[in-house]
């Protein structure tokens, strides 16, 4: 035994000095849930700033310089870089997670789930809220309220865009009922959306959720459910 490792890490090693590249494998962990990079796409440009990587012994590889410039791709969040002892090049990478979508100034762009804004891509569209209005300033209670929502099964299926009036109210758009939901300034959220949900599964029927324009939770301790649309 004492004999068998050193010789076997002797050929292992051996073998990889002469082992070339002879592949290049991309693998996207969440392509489940975003789109928005294929494999063929980084390859091709792995493939092309590196110029003659394939054949080149496996060991010369520069994996750091290849993971750097991987991740400086607009949708890429995390790669690692390793090889095979079969001679395959594997790249593994992690997209940004989108939270919400902006529209602001006659453009738009997300907001990933760290706060950095990420742009748009030709090729897929995210399925997250919508977010609108006179948001500057309020990036941090909006991503607040977007990871609530997003971690709450209630919440994700039926609010679909917060809207922020100039006064710095918010009014969040649901996907179920024809009213909007008048959240007021982003203090006591969590108060405001248990008494909006309680008013929801105990207090509404869905036959009633069209009877309103709007519900009304700005002020505090109260519930206003009103017929007229003025926000």
């Amino acid at each position: 035994m004492l004999l068998y490792f050193p010789v076997m890490l002797g050929l292992v090693g051996h073998h990889h000095q002469r082992l070339v590249c002879s592949n290049v494998e991309v693998n996207i962990l969440d392509s489940l849930e975003n789109g928005f990079v294929q494999p063929g796409e980084i390859k091709k440009a792995v493939l092309g700033k590196f110029n003659g990587i394939l054949g080149v012994p496996i060991n010369a590889l520069k994996l750091n310089e290849i993971e750097s410039f991987v991740e400086k791709h607009p949708a890429v969040y995390n790669c690692e870089v390793y090889n095979t002892l079969e001679g395959t090049l594997k790249i593994d990478l992690v997209q940004h997670r989108p939270l919400f979508r902006v529209f602001e100034d006659g453009r738009s762009y997300y907001i990933d789930e760290f706060g950095h804004e990420m742009q748009l891509f030709d090729n897929y569209t995210a399925r997250v809220m919508i977010v609108s209005g006179a948001i500057k300033g309020q990036l941090a209670h909006l991503i607040y309220l977007a990871r609530l929502f997003r971690n709450d099964l209630f919440w994700s299926a039926q609010i679909e865009q917060i809207y922020v009036k100039g006064n710095g109210d918010y009014v969040l758009v649901p996907r179920v009922g024809d009213h909007l939901i008048l959240l007021g300034p982003p203090e006591r959220l969590d108060e405001k959306l248990r008494n909006l949900k309680a008013l929801y599964k105990q207090g509404l029927s869905p036959r009633e959720w069209n009877k309103y324009k709007v519900i009304n939770l700005k002020y505090k301790g109260q519930v206003l459910c009103s017929k007229n649309r003025n926000l």
